[in-house]
């Protein structure tokens, strides 16, 4: 069984997926242990925000999707020097084009489900 509460799952080129035990959302072993530079992969995460992020990420290498499970969300993505926000609620969700950077604000706490690019994941203070 796969629990995302925990674990996370690394979606790799040739469509296999393989369990990442234990995540705890350290990014570095991650990346170290399943990505490579010929097939940098996707991971699949699950987790519950409850703060506003303090910073602002970007994924240069491709487009993230963000599912909203429970609760809801403002996601702030600077888009051509301008700010567009978009309110999420459960079942719906937003993409993270490649390289732009996204924040969110919390409406009320949101579990939501993640599919981020591998490597080369980027933050700046917000």
């Amino acid at each position: 069984m796969l629990d995302l509460s925990k674990d996370a799952l690394h979606l790799d080129a040739d469509l296999r997926m393989r369990v990442v035990p234990d995540f705890q959302h350290d990014y570095d072993a991650y990346e170290q242990g399943y990505c490579s530079e010929d097939d940098p992969g996707r991971l699949a995460t699950m987790h519950t925000t409850t703060d506003d992020w303090p910073v602002w990420e970007s994924h240069p290498h491709g487009e993230e999707l963000v599912l909203v499970i429970s609760g809801r969300a403002e996601f702030l993505q600077r888009i051509g020097g301008e700010i567009v926000r978009t309110v999420v609620g459960p079942g719906q969700a937003v993409v993270n084009p490649a390289g732009v950077p996204h924040t969110a604000n919390v409406i009320e706490p949101f579990t939501a489900l993640f599919i981020t690019p591998g490597p080369g994941t980027t933050h700046e203070p917000r």
